[in-house]
């Protein structure tokens, strides 16, 4: 039985058509990017009624150049403060809500430990300082004249 199935995979892969794909299809330029705006999903039927939803959303985005031009762009999950579909207003960070994300349950630690907050802490003012350091190189060079 072993040796058929062998013998019925290697067939497949024999009589299998390969083609290659022209060196114009390949992606020539890959741009992260961000996305910040609204986003808005309204059902267009099915068996499930669902309810319009809006979202407005810092996310990250990914953008594919190909060399004939074509563009392809996807746009990931951030940071979103979700309308509709609750009676309430929700924040999602990367499509988790943001209570459940960082929620601490008894027996479970589920939430960013104090490691990761100190973390976060020290991740957020490296990058204000060098932002601030980046301002202030900028206007002493604008100033140098």
């Amino acid at each position: 039985m072993r040796k058929a199935l062998i013998g019925l995979i290697l067939a497949g892969f024999i009589a299998a058509p390969v083609q290659a794909v022209g060196w114009d299809n390949q992606a020539a330029d890959v741009r992260p990017g961000a996305f910040v705006g609204a986003r808005v999903q309204l059902p267009l039927g099915g068996k499930l009624r669902a309810l319009p939803r809006a979202a407005l959303a810092i996310a990250p985005t990914h953008s594919r150049i190909s060399h004939d031009g074509m563009v392809r762009t996807r746009i990931g999950e951030g940071f979103a403060l979700n309308f509709g579909g609750a009676p309430k207003p929700s924040l999602t960070i990367a499509g988790v809500r943001a209570d459940a994300a960082l929620q601490h349950q008894t027996g479970h630690h589920n939430g960013i430990s104090t490691g990761g907050w100190i973390a976060i802490g020290v991740g957020t003012v490296v990058v204000a300082g060098a932002i601030g350091l980046a301002l202030f190189v900028d206007a002493v060079n604008d100033n140098s004249e």
